[in-house]
C-alpha cells in the first residue's frame, strides 16, 4: 500500500531515493573518495569564480553547502556535482555591477537576488515540463559563446595575475591596458601565476583525477608565507569570516527584480543547457536514465537555496562530475559528502585561507576557462559547415565586444535566421524510378532515372512553411513548364512535417490553377497532422480524400495513364 500509494509520488519529488535504491556498502568509500576529490577542487576554484562573479572569495565557499544538498535531493542524475560556473559567474557581474553603483552590500544583494530568480525560473519550467527549451541554444552558439566568455574572463584576471592595476571595465580596453602597464608587472606575481597554471595543465594531462589547482594554490600559499612575499608586493585573500552561510532573503525592491529578470533568464538559460547536456551525458555513459524536467528543478532548487545563503547562481561542473566518476561514484552520496566536508571547511579552515595569493586564485581561474575554448570543434564547424563557423564566431565577437548577455542574444538571433534560411532553400528532388530498385528515387542523386511521360513527381525535403511556400510554388511552376505533356503532379509529402495556414493556403490554390490547366495535382506520403490539414482543413476545400495517396505508386496509378516508360533525367531539381 505504501509502494503503490505513496511511494511513486514521493520517488518523482524527491529523486535521490530512486539513486540511493538498491545502494551498497561498497560503494561508500568511493563516493566518500569523491566527495574529497570535489571539496578539494572546489576550494580554489569557487573563490575564484566568485571574484568573477564580482563577488567576495567567500560567497564562493557558501555556494558549495545547500547547492549541493539541493540538487542531491531534487535532481534526478545520480553523479552530477552542482558548482559555481564561468559563463552563468561572468554573465551575473554583467547584470549586477551596472546596478550595484559600486555599493558592495548591494552588489551582494542583488546577486543573491538574481540567483533567487534563476531558481524561481528553473523550478516553473521544470515543473511546466519544458525540459527541452534549452535545446535552442544549439552548439555554435555555445562554442562562441563559450569562446568569448574565455576571452572576458582572461581579460578580468590577467591584472590579478600580473599584479597590477587596471582602470578600465571594457574588455578590449582592459586588454590594451594591462599590455600598455606590462612594465608595472611583480615580477613574483607572475612567477606563481605562471607556476600554479603550469601545474594545473601538466597535472590535467597526466593525473586528471588529482585536484592539480589545489595543489598550485597549496604550494603558493605556502611559498608566499615562507618567503614573506606579500611585503614583495604579492596579493593575498585577507581575513575570510568563518561560521556557516548565512540564511536570508535578499532585501532587494520589485524594481529590482524586473531589472534582473532579463539576466536571471538568460542565465537560467544558458545552466540549463549546460546541465541537462552533461546530465545526458554521464547517464547515457553509465547506463541510468535522467529527467530533464527533474533536473531543471533540481538546479532551481540549488540556485535558490544560492541565493539565499549569501551564494550566487550554479550550474553543473562536467569537471568536477568527471573526478567523481573516475574515482567510482555511483550516487549522490559524493555530493552530499562534499556539502558536509564544505561547512568542516567554513567552520575551521577559513583561517589558513586568507593567506591564499591571489595571483594563484588568477591562474586557476585562466586555467578553467582556456578549456571553454574548444579548438577542435570550431575546426570542425570551418570544414563542415562555414554558416554556423561564421555564427559562432559573431558569438564570440558579441560577447567579447559588446557584452556577455548581449552576445548570446545576437548569436541566438543569428543561429535562428541561419535555420530559417535553410528551412526556406532546403533540398528538393524530382522523383523516378531507378533500375534494380522498388520504389521511386532522386534521379539526380541516382545518377539517372526513369521519369514518367506527362508526370512529375515532387519531394520537398523540409517542413512547409510561410518561408518557403513561395519557393515551393515557383519550384513547381518551374518543374511543370519543363515537364513534357504534362497531366499529372504528386508531390511526395513523406519528408514533409508540418505545415501552416500559408503554405496550406498556397497548396490548394496550387491545385486550383493547375486544375484550370487540366492538371490534377495530389499528395503522397502525408502522414499525421499534415494529412489531417490537407484532407479537413476549409482553407484547402479543393482536396478530396481522393487527392491523398498513402505512396507514389498508388498516385500514379490512380492518375491520368501514361505512354510508356522512357529514359530521362530529373529537369533540374535537387539544391
Amino acid at each position: 500500500m505504501g509502494e503503490s500509494a505513496s511511494g511513486p509520488g514521493l520517488r518523482w519529488r524527491l529523486p535521490v531515493l530512486t539513486s540511493l535504491d538498491g545502494y551498497r556498502r561498497s560503494w561508500i568509500p568511493p563516493d566518500l573518495t569523491a566527495g574529497l576529490l570535489i571539496v578539494a577542487i572546489a576550494i580554489p576554484l569557487s573563490m575564484g569564480m566568485a571574484e568573477v562573479a564580482g563577488m567576495p572569495p567567500i560567497a564562493g565557499l557558501y555556494s558549495c553547502v545547500l547547492p549541493l544538498l539541493a540538487y542531491a535531493i531534487f535532481g534526478s542524475s545520480r553523479q552530477l556535482v552542482i558548482a559555481l560556473d564561468a559563463s552563468t559567474a561572468a554573465m551575473l557581474a554583467a547584470a549586477v555591477a551596472g546596478m550595484a553603483g559600486g555599493d558592495p552590500v548591494r552588489y551582494a544583494a542583488l546577486a543573491g537576488a538574481a540567483a533567487v530568480l534563476v531558481g524561481v525560473i528553473l523550478i516553473g519550467a521544470g515543473s511546466a515540463r519544458l525540459g527541452l527549451v534549452a535545446d535552442f541554444l544549439s552548439e555554435p552558439v555555445l562554442l562562441g559563446y563559450q569562446a568569448g566568455l574565455a576571452a572576458v574572463v582572461i581579460a578580468s584576471q590577467l591584472p590579478r595575475f600580473l599584479g597590477i592595476t587596471v582602470e578600465a571595465s571594457d574588455t578590449i580596453p582592459r586588454y590594451r591596458e594591462t599590455v600598455a602597464n606590462l612594465s608595472d608587472a611583480n615580477a613574483w606575481s607572475v612567477v606563481m601565476g605562471v607556476t600554479v597554471l603550469a601545474t594545473m595543465i601538466l597535472i590535467r594531462r597526466w593525473r586528471p583525477t588529482v585536484p592539480g589547482a589545489l595543489i598550485g594554490v597549496l604550494g603558493a600559499t605556502i611559498f608566499v608565507a615562507a618567503l614573506n612575499l606579500q611585503a614583495q608586493g604579492v596579493a593575498v585573500l585577507g581575513a575570510l569570516p568563518s561560521g556557516l552561510p548565512p540564511l536570508a532573503i535578499p532585501d532587494v525592491s520589485l524594481h529590482d527584480l524586473a531589472q534582473l529578470l532579463p539576466a536571471a533568464a538568460a542565465i537560467a538559460l544558458v545552466a540549463a543547457a549546460d546541465t541537462l547536456v552533461s546530465s545526458r551525458a554521464f547517464a547515457a555513459r553509465n547506463g541510468y536514465e535522467v529527467d530533464a524536467n527533474r533536473d531543471l528543478i533540481g538546479l532551481g532548487a540549488a540556485n535558490l537555496s544560492a541565493g539565499c545563503s549569501g551564494g550566487i547562481t550554479t550550474s553543473a561542473s562536467a569537471a568536477r562530475t568527471a573526478v567523481a566518476e573516475s574515482v567510482g561514484s555511483r550516487s549522490q552520496v559524493a555530493g552530499l559528502t562534499a556539502a558536509v566536508l564544505m561547512v568542516l571547511v567554513l567552520l575551521f579552515m577559513t583561517g589558513p585561507l586568507r593567506n591564499v595569493p591571489i595571483p594563484a586564485l588568477a591562474a586557476v581561474v585562466i586555467g578553467a576557462v582556456l578549456r571553454l575554448i574548444e579548438i577542435g570543434s570550431l575546426r570542425t564547424l570551418w570544414r563542415v559547415r562555414r554558416a554556423e563557423f561564421l555564427i559562432a564566431v559573431a558569438a564570440f565577437l558579441g560577447v567579447a565586444i559588446i557584452g556577455v548577455l548581449e552576445g548570446v542574444v545576437v548569436a541566438m538571433a543569428l543561429s535562428l535566421l541561419d535555420f530559417v534560411g535553410r528551412a526556406s532553400r532546403p533540398h528538393d528532388a524530382v522523383l523516378g524510378r531507378v533500375s534494380d530498385r522498388p520504389g521511386y528515387h532522386d534521379v539526380g542523386r541516382a545518377g539517372g532515372g526513369r521519369i514518367e511521360p506527362g508526370v512529375l513527381v515532387y519531394r520537398f525535403d523540409a517542413p512547409l512553411f510561410y518561408a518557403n511556400a513561395d519557393r515551393f510554388r515557383s519550384r513547381i511552376r518551374g518543374l511543370a513548364r519543363r515537364t513534357r505533356w504534362l497531366r499529372l503532379i504528386v508531390i511526395e509529402a513523406s519528408a514533409i512535417g508540418d505545415i501552416d495556414v500559408t503554405a496550406a493556403r498556397m497548396l490548394g490554390e496550387l491545385q486550383a490553377e493547375f486544375d484550370e490547366k487540366g492538371v490534377r495535382l495530389v499528395v503522397a506520403g502525408a502522414v499525421g497532422r499534415v494529412r489531417d490539414l490537407l484532407v479537413d482543413d476549409d482553407l484547402m476545400e479543393n482536396f478530396a480524400a481522393g487527392d491523398i495517396y498513402d505512396t507514389v505508386e498508388e498516385a500514379v496509378a490512380d492518375g491520368p495513364r501514361p505512354e510508356p516508360l522512357v529514359t530521362g533525367r530529373a529537369s533540374g531539381a535537387g539544391s
